[in-house]
């Protein structure tokens, strides 16, 4: 029997990554994000096509939009969905904290609390939290809304980890340092930068790929994780250790 997963930030980054990765499984992937074109150029038959139901939705609109009656009960869930802005606290923005909030905390909530509600979570479930070493054990200067977003993000695997435990529901974060994805590439950081932070991961001297947060999230997914659960694992090649 095929397995629903909800992957919410599925069209880039450690989203699609994961849904890269997963593709060949007996899975049928409820893919949220708002533009596709990754996807599109990963699907290369109609059963991969029939594999993955495309939701357009931005995590900045109204969860009404989401139509949570067309959902299935699902077996996995990973929050992935992510914003990163640079957002200095001296020189304090509150439409860009208010925006990161939302969409990294805020809404991840209320939809993970709404599936609940709406018994759409099956006994037995698992479900991954993207997280960030930036609120948990370190952080940036010009990251003051995204660590905090990503702080409450702990908070909430362990809050729903305790209530979920009822239903024999997992529930787990991964909190990873840098990762090579568009979402950092596009963070406001020159070539110095960038150079100088990589030394700073004993494990290489690189930033984490998407694949080796993909290869955590399935183990925290899996059976292999069975008495996993409310705990963050930190992916960053030995980046805090020296902190």
């Amino acid at each position: 029997m095929k397995k629903n997963i909800l992957i919410t930030g599925a069209t880039s980054g450690i989203g699609f990554n994961f849904l890269k990765k997963n593709i060949k499984k007996n899975y049928v992937f409820y893919a949220v994000g708002r533009n596709f074109s990754n996807i599109d150029k990963l699907i290369n038959n109609k059963n991969d096509k029939k594999k993955i139901i495309k939701i357009k939705f931005d995590f900045n609109h109204n969860l009404k939009k989401l139509n949570l009656n067309k959902f299935p009960k699902f077996d996995y869930i990973l929050v992935a969905a992510g914003l990163a802005k640079d957002n200095l606290i001296s020189n304090f923005d509150e439409k860009i904290f208010d925006e990161i909030i939302k969409v990294n905390l805020t809404q991840p909530a209320k939809l993970l609390g709404l599936l609940v509600k709406n018994n759409k979570i099956k006994t037995k479930a698992s479900i991954v939290l993207i997280s960030s070493i930036s609120g948990y054990k370190s952080t940036y200067n010009f990251h003051y809304s995204y660590s905090i977003s990503k702080a409450g993000l702990i908070a909430m695997t362990k809050s729903l980890a305790v209530e979920l435990s009822q239903k024999l529901i997992r529930v787990n974060a991964v909190a990873p340092g840098m990762v090579s994805t568009p979402l950092v590439d596009k963070l406001k950081a020159d070539d110095y930068f960038i150079n100088i932070d990589k030394k700073k991961y004993l494990l290489g001297k690189r930033y984490a790929k998407s694949s080796e947060v993909s290869d955590v999230i399935n183990f925290l997914l899996s059976s292999k994780s069975s008495f996993i659960t409310g705990e963050t694992i930190v992916i960053d090649g030995g980046f805090t250790l020296t902190k």
